[in-house]
């Protein structure tokens, strides 16, 4: 089955400890590196979180065993030019993968408490990424039609940002 919904997608983003991932590598256990340092924001957050909300277009095709939403990404997104495609099995809705190409490409992994890294394909250059998922919540399947991620994004060298994502299909 293909239709097309409307969605409506919240995020909110701030910056969490640079050296999170590094104290993980350096033999810290993950548990005590988030419960120290991941909630706090850092000082250049002192603003708050960045946040923004959107309605898009999709298109929604369910099958046997897949599910999978794709849209446009917007300039509100800073992605324009680029196609989102969240899926998942419907036998592991708490393994979720975000698939990107266009102006931006890469496949982002979500999946409780673990790490995952891609590359993330720019104009300017590719680099790469780690992805760790703290908390997926994919009520898509239901009646609610909702999915909410929260994860930390780490750009090797640069960044980490603890991110979160509520999208819900409006029909």
């Amino acid at each position: 089955m293909l239709k097309k919904v409307r969605i409506f997608m919240q995020t909110e983003r701030h910056g969490v400890a640079a050296q999170l991932f590094e104290d993980v590598a350096m033999g810290m256990s993950e548990a005590d590196v988030f419960v120290s340092s991941m909630l706090e924001p850092q000082d250049d957050d002192a603003d708050g979180p960045q946040s923004m909300e959107m309605f898009s277009d999709a298109r929604l095709r369910l099958t046997d065993d897949m599910f999978s939403l794709s849209y446009e990404e917007s300039e509100l997104t800073g992605m324009e030019g680029t196609s989102s495609q969240l899926s998942f099995m419907r036998s592991q809705p708490e393994l979720v993968t975000m698939l990107r190409s266009g102006s931006v490409s890469t496949a982002l992994v979500f999946e409780p408490n673990k790490r995952h890294f891609c590359t993330y394909k720019t104009p300017f250059m590719p680099f790469e990424v780690c992805v760790h998922t703290l908390r997926i919540d994919n009520k898509l399947l239901s009646e609610a039609a909702t999915l909410d991620l929260d994860y930390i994004v780490e750009i090797r060298g640069a960044q980490a940002e603890r991110c979160r994502l509520h999208l819900e299909i409006k029909e």
